[in-house]
């Protein structure tokens, strides 16, 4: 009761602080009057075009005044007392400017500014993984920028996701399935644990935010086989076009400011701000086909033999669509965002709204989501501002199904002489069967909030505090319809057609409150300082419960609290806090070369009592060569720094790992789990090094090796019976390592008055390797994949077939052997050793994208990216070719002789009983083809009244090169973040998008 009190005190207490500091920052602008209307305004333009630059950041150096420009360029900062100032403009992917202007008193002053372009720019602004605002010619790490109105204006991207795909060397987004409102799993440098979550950290303008993934309905247990679809994310809730930048740190190395759970990274959501400028409207509408590209093609055709001994062939789609039933439709979606922004004087605003409601590919997959978002920032004085950022979504999703008895899956193991009744769809269902009467819904709210507020006191110190809120309210219901159709009934029969629900609530609420303050001195004419100081308190409480059962007393009527025979019900709630504080001292020569040393203190609610707190280092070294004297300066090499970070951080227990625990059951109390007081933090070191420069004016170079040790590795292990437990403890043993590269590039290739040419891309490569597991060799993690010493997490390793002889007389293969391992001859295969074949995580990820401008009227745009080294297991081959409905269906068993021996002995017979499997774990390399665009700027002419219109033609995951012989090499019944399983069964791959969209600004 005191835990629920204080939670709620919290909340409380939150919301009245921000509803103060609100009030206290309007108040304080009544008096504004009284300090006359002066402001500066102008236009920011490009230098190559003339036109004006959206989004970029104008401020007033040595106060918290400031503004972001309009679609048109222009901007306004209001409330600035006479005097001299010099302004700064920054956007991503142009030089900052620096520019004098003078203040007089009753009046206006007037500063048009003309960027040039620049890839690297060492005077950008970095707010992630920093003490405050650092530009990043200080930063001794690497931090990975993204523009959003750049990626969206080009990709039209729907999701979080699609906007920060294939943009950040070393982040990896893996979508899992394809149907509409599910969430993809993101992974910075790989795996690194073998049991904790391996996603990174989400921020949305310095407050931590739900990121959960497979956070979707859980079955009941239903009588007709249908799959739960628990593959919903938290990731898509936030509307890209809300966004102004995303900012990402990629491990310990740049994550001491946020401590333990930061040792997988951390991206951090920068929301669009005011202008400060005249009242600006801008309108998004978008409107597209969802299709599954070349289903006919992709779903396999079966094989089997009819009652004459004639080999009959079958595919479920292309059955469907010559019966006038297509399996899969064309989709749509539409998309409809509108904000308006600006501000006067002290005050600035951002407020949007947006619609989206989209049909997928099937009828029981469907996706409505209204979001809005404020910002306010409100400026009393250039000391001191209040900013206040608002958000809200409410999302109600039919999620389909996949991986059970789903349309596809009956495809992919059907046949029309298997499955006569059902037109030869598994399990003897027709598609209308898990169409119509599986319905995996969730409706989601979620309300993100925070209250940020800048103070400058003195020339010589600012500090910052932000508090905030995330509250997830999650309904997620997985029925099976009650039915009176007699056609089902007669194919799933009476007790199955009375239906079935399970129903999961979740309720997930993030307190959030950051603190830090930073003092700046010049100790000499050369060499400078930075003290800063900082905390942060995070609270999560998770709620959950589930109710359901089967049997529903009539159509309509389908709660948990009418079922015939109730399901269990469970209740759970987890609350973790964090408690940390960091000291960080800079020194900077020249402002060229910075030296950083930081040391944080934390505690975490998940720790064993016995261990209490947890310190993590950091030192960086940042140094700008190219502005030394000695440097060479001419046209070859333009720009160079280098840099070199160690830091540590931590991955917190899983609640209830160290508790111990007990069970109530009956009346009585059972031992639960044993615990483990001493119970630590997983604990990663990294060491990072790289440089950023720019050659020949046009090539931009940002490279980063890292390396990094994964130390006391959460592991379960068996309890003794002595003990009074059974079970196992969780334990703090073993290691792994990483290590890679990250590249980026930028080449302006061609730089003309009426034509440009821009290529960008990046790269990134990881190897994971367990160097120790306590003393144990391995642990069996899934059918096929070990966690082996010396090995990758989640190692692929099976038995191969090496020789076999054909039979004469049936083409099968006989005296099979397998490799008996490390250059002994073969063995029998019984006996034969697991070898390995390869990894679940991809060793390289990239891109390449180019655009096109012609002219300032059209732009051309496309975006490759590919995955390379990784394996995925093949479950639809494994199901048609072991006979998993009785017979085998691939072709190889009806027409032997066209496969060599080898081939055969590892689809036949007892195969995967012996753990012969490598002909189901394929290659998983791919490239596609993920976004096409072409956009026309319409010309003045033809707009009255309004500032600046386009219209885009995109398309969206158009083509796949890949040896993979499945639907899709991402496809991933297992996508979260804490398996390293990989499996492709009867999952709706990424589907293909073409899409027009609109963009006005008034």
């Amino acid at each position: 009761m005191r835990t629920w009190l204080g939670l709620r005190a919290a909340r409380g207490s939150t919301f009245l602080v921000c509803l103060a500091a609100t009030i206290i920052s309007l108040l304080g602008a009544q008096d504004l009057r009284a300090q006359g209307s002066t402001a500066i305004q102008g236009r920011v333009l490009d230098a190559r075009s003339g036109q004006g630059v959206v989004g970029a950041s104008v401020i007033v150096q040595g106060t918290t005044l400031g503004a972001v420009t309009a679609d048109d360029g222009r901007f306004r900062i209001g409330n600035v007392p006479p005097g001299t100032y010099t302004i700064v403009a920054r956007r991503l992917g142009y030089a900052p400017h620096r520019q004098t202007v003078v203040v007089g008193a009753e009046q206006v002053a007037l500063a048009d500014i003309v960027l040039e372009n620049a890839a690297i720019s060492l005077d950008q602004v970095i707010v992630t993984g920093t003490a405050g605002a650092e530009q990043r010619r200080s930063i001794g790490n690497a931090v990975s920028t993204i523009s959003a109105d750049d990626a969206i204006s080009k990709s039209a991207a729907q999701s979080i996701s699609t906007l920060i795909g294939a943009r950040a060397p070393g982040v990896t987004i893996a979508p899992g399935t394809g149907r509409l409102g599910s969430g993809p799993a993101i992974q910075i440098r790989g795996r690194s644990s073998i049991g904790l979550d391996n996603s990174p950290l989400l921020y949305i303008d310095g407050v931590r935010i739900n990121n959960a993934t497979a956070a979707g309905p859980v079955a009941p247990g239903g009588r007709l086989g249908g799959q739960a679809s628990n593959v919903a994310g938290r990731l898509n809730d936030i509307n890209p076009d809300d966004i102004e930048s995303i900012e990402i740190i990629k491990g310990p190395a740049a994550a001491t400011i946020y401590g333990t759970e930061a040792a997988n990274g951390v991206i951090q959501i920068i929301t669009k701000r005011g202008s400060g400028a005249k009242p600006q409207v801008t309108l998004h509408l978008q409107t597209g086909s969802i299709y599954f590209r070349n289903a006919e093609g992709r779903v396999p055709t079966n094989f089997a033999r009819d009652p004459s001994g004639n080999i009959v062939t079958w595919n479920g789609v292309q059955t469907e669509e010559a019966r006038g039933t297509p399996l899969f439709k064309t989709g749509q979606t539409r998309q409809y965002t509108g904000s308006i922004s600006g501000g006067r004087d002290a005050m600035s605003y951002y407020i949007s709204g947006a619609y989206e409601n989209d049909l997928g590919i099937e009828p029981n997959n469907s996706l409505r989501q209204y979001s809005s978002h404020a910002n306010l920032k409100i400026t009393p004085s250039p000391s001191i501002d209040f900013g206040t950022s608002l958000n809200f979504s409410s999302l109600s999703a039919h999620l389909g199904a996949d991986v059970g008895a789903s349309a596809l899956l009956g495809a992919i193991v059907g046949h029309g002489l298997v499955f006569p009744a059902a037109r030869g769809f598994f399990p003897n269902f027709p598609p209308e069967v898990p169409q119509t009467l599986y319905d995996n819904a969730q409706g989601v709210n979620r309300f993100t909030g925070s209250q940020t507020i800048n103070h400058r006191p003195t020339s010589w110190f600012t500090h910052r505090l932000i508090l905030g809120l995330d509250y997830t309210g999650d309904d997620s219901r997985a029925i099976e319809h009650f039915t009176t159709d007699p056609a089902l009934i007669a194919l799933i029969g009476g007790t199955a057609a009375a239906g079935s629900i399970g129903q999961t609530l979740r309720h997930n609420t993030i307190i959030s409150t950051d603190y830090s303050g930073t003092a700046r001195f010049g100790l000499t004419s050369s060499l400078s300082s930075a003290s800063s100081i900082g905390g942060q308190f995070y609270r999560t409480e998770l709620n959950s419960s589930f109710l359901g059962g089967t049997g529903f007393p009539g159509p309509g009527v389908e709660t948990a609290g009418s079922v015939a025979t109730p399901a269990q019900s469970t209740q759970t709630q987890n609350i973790n806090t964090t408690i940390g504080a960091y000291g960080q001292q800079q020194f900077g020569w020249n402002d060229r070369l910075f030296v950083t040393g930081a040391l944080r203190v934390d505690n975490n609610s998940a720790f064993g009592e016995q261990f209490k707190w947890v310190t993590y280092p950091k030192v960086s070294l940042a140094w700008v060569l190219s502005e030394e004297p000695f440097f060479p300066q001419g046209q070859f090499l333009n720009t160079l720094k280098v840099r070199a970070a160690y830091g540590e951080s931590g991955r917190q227990p899983a609640a209830f790992s160290a508790l111990r625990t007990f069970s109530a059951s009956g009346g009585f109390v059972t031992p639960g789990t044993v615990g483990n007081p001493n119970l630590k933090p997983e604990r990663g070191k990294e060491l990072e090094l790289g440089f950023e420069g720019s050659l020949f004016n046009r090539l931009s170079l940002d490279f980063t090796y890292f390396s990094k040790r994964t130390l006391d590795l959460i592991l379960s292990q068996a309890v003794a019976p002595s003990s009074g437990f059974s079970g196992s403890q969780f334990t703090n043993l073993g290691r792994v390592d990483n290590h890679g590269v990250e590249v980026q590039a930028v080449l302006q290739a061609l730089t003309r008055r009426n034509f440009s040419w821009e290529i960008v891309g990046n790269i990134g490569t990881n190897k994971d390797e367990i160097k120790s597991l306590g003393g144990l060799p391995s642990l069996i993690l899934n059918a096929g994949q070990f966690n082996k010493v010396g090995g990758p997490i989640g190692g692929i390793y099976t038995r191969r077939v090496v020789s076999a002889d054909r039979d004469p007389v049936t083409n099968l293969p006989i005296n099979i052997l397998c490799d008996g391992g490390a250059g002994a001859a073969p063995v029998a295969c019984a006996s034969a050793p697991f070898l390995f074949i390869g990894t679940p995580t991809p060793k390289m990820t990239g891109s390449v994208a180019n655009t096109f401008m012609i002219g300032n009227r059209l732009r051309l745009y496309g975006l490759f990216d590919f995955k390379r080294g990784n394996r995925v297991q093949n479950n639809n081959e494994e199901n048609r070719c072991l006979g998993a409905v009785g017979i085998s269906l691939c072709r190889s068993a009806y027409f032997p002789q066209e496969y060599p021996t080898v081939y055969l002995a590892e689809r036949t017979g007892n195969a995967a009983g012996q753990g012969i499997l490598d002909q189901y774990w394929y290659d998983g390399s791919f490239t596609k083809l993920r976004e096409l665009s072409a956009t026309l700027i319409l010309p003045d002419r033809l707009m009255r009244g309004i500032q600046r219109a386009s219209i885009s033609l995109i398309g969206r995951d158009l083509h796949t090169w890949t040896n993979y012989p499945g639907l899709d090499p991402e496809a991933n019944i297992n996508n979260v973040a804490t398996t390293a399983n990989v499996a492709d069964q009867a999952l709706t791959p990424p589907l293909s998008r073409v899409l027009l969209s609109l963009n006005l600004s008034f």
